[in-house]
């Protein structure tokens, strides 16, 4: 005769032995607030010949360091035309988000009709390229933002990534004040490791600590 209340517990056991998957962690958004601490990437003519890349608007960023999050510099990164990348990764290699740097050429005009340009640009061109391969995307808003004092335009919006789920994407152009040859950023963020309430919070993401910092050197 079968002690079902022994199997009971038996198969209790086994289930209590079995291992819990771990909850995704979550990073936090970081403050717009005070000094960042970080390091300075000057993309310039040192950086170009360094990379072999030409660099026809020098400019540089400040890379954020913060805990439990590790960031790593491609230069030059191929396929593509990018002057430089930043991941940023936890110890374990898993992606949390990263940000390019790329150029492009906006002609001098008055800056409402510029920006207007630059909108059409990145909504149709730039935003199709960057999710041509994935499953689902979705384009939200186009919109004007400041980046440190430089009248930009900003494209948000969502992809779906085979390996990584939900990724929000935000392009942003910088004109160049003075002259066509501007850049352009391209930002990637994990949903399920980077929370990110609304896109006016997109510059607490390290991504946006990068770009918050972005300057022209001529």
């Amino acid at each position: 005769m079968i002690d079902r209340r022994a199997v009971l517990v038996a198969l209790m056991s086994c289930l209590t032995a079995l291992p819990v998957a771990a909850a995704e962690v979550k990073f936090n958004l970081l403050s717009i607030e005070g000094l960042v601490v970080g390091t300075t990437v000057r993309v310039d003519a040192a950086f170009g010949a360094k990379h072999g890349v030409k660099v026809p608007s020098p400019f540089e960023v400040v890379v954020p360091k913060t805990a439990n999050v590790v960031a790593l510099m491609d230069a030059a990164p191929k396929p593509g035309d990018s002057f430089v990348k930043f991941n940023f990764g936890t110890e374990d290699k898993k992606l949390v988000e990263n940000i390019q740097f790329v150029p492009m050429t906006l002609p001098l005009e008055p800056e409402e009709q510029r920006l207007k340009l630059l909108a059409k640009l990145l909504a149709e061109k730039a935003f199709s390229q960057a999710v041509e391969k994935a499953a689902e995307s979705k384009r939200l808003s186009v919109r004007k933002v400041d980046v440190n004092g430089i009248a930009s335009v900003e494209v948000v919006g969502f992809w779906q990534s085979e390996t990584e789920g939900k990724m929000y994407l935000r392009i942003v152009g910088i004109p160049h004040p003075r002259k066509p040859e501007s850049v352009f950023a391209v930002a990637n963020i994990v949903a399920a490791r980077e929370e990110v309430p609304s896109p006016d919070d997109l510059p607490r993401t390290r991504g946006g600590t990068v770009l918050r910092h972005f300057k022209y050197l001529d």
